[in-house]
């Protein structure tokens, strides 16, 4: 019971945390005043959305749909965090690839966690947060399901 209580709180941890840092600017932490209304709420309500899911399922009977949307959301959730952030950042190829001209006007000039590395984007603090949140949140999923199937 513990760890399904942990693994519930950590999922509920990344949705409050992303939400958050999606609508209030607590710059140099982040930097929202670069982006829309629109595009706030787009990525708050879409992201919301599917994590608001992934917690609902954890906290719904381990049965069917409730079982298996974050066994498949939390890997997909980290694995287009990396194709975001981390690629480009030990990747010339996505380097170039990913963010763009986005980077230099959105997250140049938020904290940094990580040297700088030949001048290829580096993920911020922020998300660098986010990410591990995440990670911890996806070995608890399946750590979780394994133990209570």
């Amino acid at each position: 019971m513990i760890l399904h209580d942990l693994t519930l709180a950590f999922a509920v941890l990344v949705l409050i945390y992303h939400q958050v840092t999606t609508m209030i600017s607590i710059f140099p932490w982040n930097d929202t005043s670069k982006y829309t209304k629109k595009e706030i709420i787009t990525e708050a309500g879409s992201n919301g959305l599917l994590m608001g899911i992934g917690v609902i399922c954890l906290f719904l009977p381990n049965k069917g749909f409730f079982h298996f949307y974050p066994l498949i959301y939390y890997p997909f959730l980290f694995v287009g965090e990396i194709f975001q952030w981390w690629l480009p950042y030990f990747s010339d190829k996505f380097s170039k690839m990913r963010l763009g001209d986005e980077y230099e006007i959105r997250f140049a000039r938020t904290t940094k966690i990580f040297k700088s590395r030949n001048g290829k984007h580096l993920p911020d603090a922020n998300h660098t947060l986010l990410h591990a949140l995440t990670v911890i949140t996806l070995v608890l999923v399946f750590v979780d399901r394994i133990h209570n199937r």
